[in-house]
């Protein structure tokens, strides 16, 4: 990809991203992390001297400015090709049923990450590349195993996915009185209105709930989420 006023117009509109199946990696330290991970580096863009960088290309900072989805970015920008895997993990999974709110999307890939649930299947949910979830997990989304699936797919490979389903519900038995296995585990989140699907819920092996007071009855997503996996990772 060659550097032109042309490719940074295009590279500025999220549709011609998204059609093109790119995404930005914003600062120094997830740049170097990139170098890493098997996710392709279209093109590094940087206001100094990054040579160790593939496809790099030296720019005035105010280029980056334009690009970049920060109010204050930094030197370097890594443009970079959408990686999916196919159905295959190698630890605890989290399953996203249906969620919507890219916010949610980002925070519990960051607490996947977190929490070892690195391989993260994502069944009609936001786009996991989208500036907004990249920014939610703060960069942590390059750390992950995305998996773009439908239910289906799941249904068919639970073997290759999980030795046992977990599925959040609030009818489910309080989180701290059930028997966690140490095996490989999936966490079913599902839908910020609606909650997990019909087809899901009888996937599952377990319900599991988060005992909550005052008079609170559910929690956000993607906090809700990030507790299970938390107490999960503990066994």
């Amino acid at each position: 990809m060659e550097l032109t006023k042309n490719t940074i117009k295009n590279l500025k509109d999220k549709k011609y991203r998204k059609e093109q199946g790119i995404f930005f990696v914003e600062g120094e330290k997830f740049c170097l992390d990139l170098l890493s991970t098997d996710i392709e580096i279209i093109m590094t863009i940087g206001a100094r001297d990054y040579n160790e960088f593939p496809n790099f290309c030296k720019v005035d900072k105010k280029v980056i400015e334009q690009l970049a989805n920060t109010v204050t970015p930094q030197d370097i920008l890594c443009v970079c090709r959408a990686k999916f895997y196919n159905i295959d993990s190698t630890n605890n999974s989290l399953i996203l049923d249906n969620l919507q709110d890219p916010g949610n999307v980002g925070t519990l890939i960051r607490s996947a990450v977190a929490f070892g649930f690195n391989d993260i299947y994502l069944v009609n949910c936001a786009d996991p590349y989208s500036e907004k979830v990249v920014r939610s997990s703060a960069g942590n989304i390059i750390k992950a195993r995305i998996h773009k699936v439908t239910y289906t797919d799941v249904a068919k490979n639970k073997d290759k996915i999980a030795d046992k389903f977990i599925v959040a519900d609030m009818l489910g038995t309080p989180i701290g009185k059930i028997h966690l296995p140490k095996s490989k585990i999936a966490v079913i989140i599902g839908n910020e209105g609606s909650g997990v699907s019909a087809d899901f819920l009888a996937l599952a092996d377990t319900k599991i709930s988060i005992p909550m007071l005052n008079g609170v009855e559910s929690l956000n997503a993607g906090v809700a989420g990030s507790i299970i996996m938390q107490k999960i990772s503990e066994v």
